[in-house]
């Protein structure tokens, strides 16, 4: 097993990440490692563990609350 590091902090980020390069891999990227590995999903891994994807984490805002007073109201069927 490996964890993740400090600086990807989820792994759910980490898992993400590797997703991305993936398909960055397949769509025709150059590989940024030396590896013994042929397949992008395991390029994809190794390139992120070693530091040489570089992302940034996007900030967007929450979604917009309904207004004060407004009730929202969930019909159910019988």
């Amino acid at each position: 097993m490996f964890t993740v590091s400090d600086k990807i902090g989820s792994k759910y980020r980490f898992v993400v990440l590797c997703a991305q390069r993936t398909r960055q891999l397949l769509e025709g990227a150059e590989v940024r490692i030396e590896s013994g590995f042929k397949k992008p999903a395991f390029l994809a891994i190794q390139e992120v563990l070693s530091d040489k994807v570089e992302w940034t984490v996007k900030e967007t805002q929450p979604p917009a609350l309904p207004e004060s007073g407004e009730i929202l109201q969930v019909e159910v069927g019988p």
